[in-house]
């Protein structure tokens, strides 16, 4: 998830939680207790919380692989919550405020999941399991936000991991030494745990679906992409992300690493094993905190992030869907209406956004596309782009529909209409394609606190449908606000949307049957139809192929490996 607004990392649901035992599961490292729950719907369940699948990544394990755990003596106590990653709350960044090293929440060592089983299963009936990967722009988020009572109102064993985040998940020398994608690493390390031990809390190891949203959603595309990850999982549900957005990856990470380690007093020139050296010596949240320096406009540029390595990520994320060398699995993905709002929300209610753009974009303009080094002409492309929705480089109030729709379009959509046309091109493969459409009574939006936008159907608003309470979607600054979904059409669609998501991981089809009374139509090559999210869903015809050839007209790396015959230079036919 990409906003995370309060400085309280663990809120919990006292309501629905029984602090009564769970049976001890039996794991290859050992024995863990857990609790009893009850979902939304009075549903039973146990949990299992803080079960570490990597042994801490702090000392000489700091910007290394993950390495498996070891085995621990006793029975763990799995009714605590575990420390989350370094992190920096999200919505600090969005605003704009640079927090000091020792305000950093979390933990080095955080390499933890949850694992949530309903209370009765049948002996020999395995359940299909869910594994969720948060999003947080790959510098925040945790298990935390992420609460297991709406999801375990249906039968399935429910998977919540973490991973390290920002400089400790993704800081890379672009060698041997500090090769990067550690993030990406922990995540296939605890998937490989959940195939060697899911079976013991009656989970089906051959049926489990990845899902995420935003970076989170990136994520689940990195890993389909991966053959580091291959038979991990046989399904996938991507939610407002996805590995062709140019913000998921970046081919400039030793220089980053380089000006990081300058940052922290050590050598930015040197080796990279001086480098590492070093760094692993540096107090662990001095470290994590230089990310702040990269923060030019609102979060962005991202600069820890996923890269190719030739490794766990073999080429370029366009030549891997081009070519359909990636795992072969089915896929569920999707956007919300003005997903873009998660950057022109903030826009209204910071000072300095606008301005930004309107009186030094040839440094902002590049920086809000997050358009790298292997774009020739950033800023001609840039302006291309504005132009295209704006008419001018007028960047103000005014334009607040057309920037959204821009960002909606370049960051979100565009990249999930890729992602699936090329998936879906893949003989045998089901591609199912969803659009949110319906603004419940909460939003992310909310917190903005504007009259502006308030039609909008924000990034991160598909959340509310599957999780409930934690500091992500209850905010302790707004008292008055509902904690959860109450109106009847809200509810309608949370059952739709969480029968749909759990139908999918125990089935591959959203829709087996006509018990929801619609049926959920795969997408074509030449069909991208798409089901609009609502509390009476409905198949509608795509909407966005003028906005793709646009979109695919522009000098990218990525276009240029997709479709070099259709890219029309800066500059051409204007």
């Amino acid at each position: 998830m990409l906003y995370e607004f309060v400085a309280v990392v663990v809120v919990a649901m006292s309501v629905l939680t029984f602090w009564d035992s769970a049976p001890v599961v039996t794991v290859e490292e050992g024995q863990v207790s857990g609790i009893a729950e009850i979902s939304t719907k009075g549903k039973e369940f146990y949990s299992y919380y803080g079960i570490p699948f990597a042994k801490p990544p702090v000392g000489e394990l700091r910007l290394k692989d993950p390495v498996k755990g070891e085995r621990w003596e006793g029975v763990r106590d799995g009714s605590k919550r575990p420390s989350s990653c370094l992190l920096v709350p999200l919505a600090f960044s969005v605003m704009g405020i640079i927090k000091a090293p020792e305000d950093f929440y979390g933990d080095e060592d955080c390499l933890y999941l949850n694992v949530f089983t309903p209370k009765r299963v049948k002996p020999n009936k395995k359940l299909p399991v869910m594994v969720w990967i948060h999003g947080g722009s790959f510098l925040a988020g945790s298990s935390h936000e992420y609460l297991p009572h709406v999801l375990m109102s249906h039968d399935i064993v429910l998977v919540i991991l973490q991973y390290r985040l920002g400089i400790m998940g993704f800081l890379s020398t672009e060698d041997e030494v500090i090769p990067g994608n550690f993030g990406l690493k922990d995540q296939t390390l605890a998937l490989r745990w959940v195939q060697d031990n899911v079976h013991g809390f009656g989970g089906d190891a051959d049926r489990v679906t990845i899902f995420g949203e935003s970076a989170g959603g990136a994520f689940v595309h990195f890993h389909i992409l991966s053959p580091r990850s291959r038979g991990l999982f046989s399904r996938a549900i991507m939610q407002s992300g996805s590995a062709l957005g140019s913000y998921a990856h970046r081919e400039d990470l030793r220089l980053v690493a380089q000006e990081v380690s300058q940052a922290v007093g050590c050598p930015g020139s040197a080796s990279s094993q001086d480098i590492l050296d070093c760094l692993q010596q540096v107090d662990a949240r001095k470290l994590a905190s230089r990310f702040q320096d990269y923060l030019k406009w609102f979060v962005l540029p991202l600069v820890t992030v996923p890269r190719v390595d030739g490794d766990f990520l073999p080429d370029h994320p366009a030549r891997l869907m081009r070519d359909g060398d990636f795992n072969q699995v089915d896929l569920m993905a999707g956007v919300t209406r003005e997903d873009g709002a998660f950057a022109t929300n903030p826009m209204l209610v910071r000072k300095d956004l606008f301005p930004a753009l309107q009186n030094n974009f040839s440094i902002f303009g590049p920086i809000c596309l997050s358009l790298g080094t292997e774009v020739e002409d950033p800023v001609g492309l840039s302006t291309k782009v504005f132009r295209h929705y704006l008419g001018n480089l007028t960047i103000d109030r005014d334009h607040i529909e057309e920037i959204t729709k821009l960002s909606t379009h370049y960051t979100f959509a565009i990249p999930h209409d890729l992602t699936t046309l090329y998936h879906a091109r893949v003989p045998g493969l089901r591609t199912f394609r969803y659009e949110l459409k319906h603004r419940a009574q909460l939003s992310m939006g909310d917190y903005f606190k504007t009259d502006i936008g308030r039609h909008w159907v924000p990034h991160a608003d598909d959340l509310y449908y599957l999780f409930a309470g934690g500091p992500l979607l209850v905010r302790s600054h707004m008292p008055h606000r509902p904690r959860d979904l109450q109106s009847e059409e809200d509810l309608r669609l949370r059952d739709i949307i969480t029968t749909m998501w759990t139908n999918f991981a125990a089935t591959g089809d959203p829709t087996p049957d006509d018990s929801l009374g619609f049926k959920w139509e795969a997408a074509t090559e030449d069909n991208l139809h798409y089901l609009a999210l609502k509390p009476s869903p409905t198949m509608e015809a795509d909407q966005r192929q003028e906005a793709r050839d646009f979109h695919a007209s522009l000098p990218t790396k990525q276009n240029q490996l997709l479709h070099p015959e259709r890219v029309v230079p800066v500059g051409a036919n204007e």
